[in-house]
């Protein structure tokens, strides 16, 4: 007796109820226990509609699920829940994920599937059961599924009528399986799984505007075919092959433009006709009608400022030292002629060290080992003086030298340029920075196209709010360039997270974090962000400002002209009239040497 009592617990606690119905609550009570063993589950949730359920059935079910202490929901949490409950709490914020839900509909078309939806996000890929009380058609039982499928309930178990059961899978398209015998299936596989590594070929429509860096199109040399690229595009690609995923590309335009339309890409998704939006975007203001994906980078947004404050080549034979360099040196020059020169030396003897000539001869026998290093010391130091000085001059020479601004509000205000913002910009700016004031004097308000072009193309003539990761693609148009066209503030505004945007609950949302934590990990962006900047350029949608026409058409500069043999002209004329003013100081030495008489020794006794 003992041991067939072993095995009807056994089977109980393992195995699927036999009984093909659930006519009656306590079988289904049964089902509900085996399949929280099975599953370990934390929590049951029973909602239900007017006239889905008669109430005998409910009270026979609760008093099934808590009949005795080896039941496995006795001691776990239980929810109920009505369509006529007016609050808009959140069973994700009550419940975790290992939680089963009940849905008692009358058919379905009940409301309570929606208002199902809208309780359980970030809940709808758990384990669902859905009752339906009435008989229904193989062609209402078909749009159901696709209904569950566009809310996104994918680990669905539908039971029609209290016998009929039936789930599905939804790779590559939504097939309908309906389940003969309850009691064959294995407890772990009665409820689809949430979660799929292999979507085998499901063809998935994805919309293309143009945002470089992050998404735009791009036509492959060898097989003449429109490609998705860009820093979020190249990403999308990958999971897609990863996942065994087709995407029907379509070009999507607003008014006539393929620019970036952030507000159309969600009305898209919102409206069940797209479910993933392939733009990594910097979300200012997010939308609640969808979902993000986990931020691949988070990055405040600060101003590129253009630059035209180029300090004049005739003074560049004053840059290599600073002003401290040119008080220590006259300061040095100073305590050699007074301290050492004048002191430690005899008249003539310096002159003569330094190979002046007319200066006399030295007796070297006569002349300390102190005064020997200090003479050592001081032509090492004027080689040396020289040498940095050389070296400093001949890189400046190479490069053009700009003042840049302070980073400040203030000097921001000051400058003479504009700040051509976005509507949705200057909210965003303002609230963080302040000065409303201010910046509503300098803010220029301009459409998403006008936007765009200007700042990819640099265009100098206002100052443009830009993201840390967006700056890094754009910067290197200029990357060759000796004079830079802007350079990028440190007045900086806000943190925001790059995101995809996705269906509610969406089946493609663990997949993507998985798989956006490991090019994270591996740093494919910056690997990535070379091959768009080859692929962006290649397609016209940026310029190389290093090319020799740029220069001459923007910048007016021709490198062969004679401004820049200025500071070559300068230094030598330079050192022409310092060497002319050591010719005169050894030509006037030389001749005092010469005019002094000698000194005759006497002989005292003569």
């Amino acid at each position: 007796m003992y041991l067939q009592f072993l095995f009807a617990l056994f089977l109980s606690r393992y195995q699927i109820v036999a009984t093909e119905n659930f006519d009656r609550a306590f079988e289904l009570a049964l089902f509900l226990d085996r399949i929280g063993r099975v599953h370990r589950l934390h929590a049951i949730t029973i909602v239900n509609s007017l006239g889905s359920v008669d109430p005998s059935y409910l009270d026979d079910l609760h008093r099934g699920l808590m009949c005795n202490s080896s039941n496995h929901f006795y001691m776990l949490p239980q929810m109920t829940a009505t369509d006529k409950d007016s609050s808009h709490v959140h069973f994700s914020s009550l419940q975790d994920e290992e939680t089963i839900y009940l849905v008692f509909a009358r058919d379905s078309k009940d409301a309570v599937i929606y208002l199902q939806a809208e309780r359980a996000r970030g809940r709808r890929y758990t384990r669902t059961m859905f009752l339906l009380r009435k008989q229904e058609s193989q062609k209402d039982i078909k749009y159901f599924f696709e209904l569950l499928w566009k809310l996104q309930f994918r680990s669905a178990l539908v039971v029609v009528a209290a016998r009929n059961f039936y789930q599905m899978d939804p790779y590559p398209t939504v097939r309908v399986i309906r389940m003969r015998r309850l009691s064959s299936y294995d407890p772990h596989h009665v409820f689809p799984p949430a979660n799929r590594k292999n979507f085998r070929g499901y063809r998935m429509r994805l919309p293309v505007q143009q945002d470089v860096p992050n998404t735009f199109w791009y036509k492959n040399r060898r097989t003449k075919a429109w490609e998705l690229a860009g820093l979020g595009g190249i990403l999308i690609n990958q999971l897609m092959m990863h996942l065994n995923v087709t995407m029907d590309l379509f070009r999507f335009e607003v008014n006539g433009s393929s620019l970036l339309n952030m507000a159309a890409l969600t009305d898209l998704i919102v409206k069940g006709k797209v479910e993933l939006s392939p733009h990594l975007y910097d979300t200012l203001q997010s939308n609640t009608s969808v979902d993000y994906s986990y931020p691949t980078q988070v990055a405040p947004r600060c101003f590129m400022i253009p630059l035209d404050n180029e300090i004049s080549r005739s003074l560049y034979v004053f840059l290599p030292f600073s002003l401290t360099m040119w008080l220590c040196l006259l300061f040095v020059l100073l305590v050699v002629h007074f301290v050492y020169v004048r002191r430690l030396i005899p008249d003539g003897h310096f002159w003569a060290i330094l190979g002046v000539p007319g200066a006399g001869q030295v007796r070297y026998g006569n002349r300390k080992p102190v005064r020997r290093f200090s003479t050592f010391l001081i032509l090492f130091g004027i080689f040396i003086l020289g040498q940095t000085y050389s070296t400093k001059l001949t890189s400046s020479l190479t490069v053009t030298l700009i003042r840049r601004p302070d980073n400040s509000l203030e000097e921001l205000f000051l400058l003479p340029y504009r700040i051509l913002v976005l509507p949705t910009d200057v909210y965003a700016i303002v609230d963080s920075l302040g000065h409303a004031e201010q910046f509503s004097t300098k803010f220029s308000c301009t459409d998403a196209e006008n936007f765009s072009q200007k700042r990819i193309s640099m265009h100098p003539e206002y100052i443009y709010p830009i993201s840390t990761i967006r700056w890094r693609f754009f910067d290197m148009q200029q990357r060759f360039l000796r004079k830079k066209r802007f350079y990028f503030s440190k007045i900086c505004h806000g943190s925001f997270p790059y995101q995809y945007q996705l269906r509610v609950d969406s089946h493609l949302k663990d997949a993507l974090h998985r798989f956006l934590l490991h090019v994270q990990q591996a740093g494919l962006h910056d690997l990535w962000l070379d091959t768009c900047y080859r692929k962006a350029h290649r397609m016209g949608y940026l310029k190389d400002f290093s090319t020799l026409a740029e220069l001459e058409e923007k910048l007016r500069l021709r490198p062969l002209a004679l401004n820049l043999l200025v500071p070559a002209f300068s230094l030598f004329l330079c050192g022409m009239l310092g060497s002319g003013i050591a010719f005169l100081v050894e030509i006037r030495h030389s001749f005092g040497c010469r005019q002094k008489p000698p000194s005759i020794n006497r002989n005292p006794g003569d």
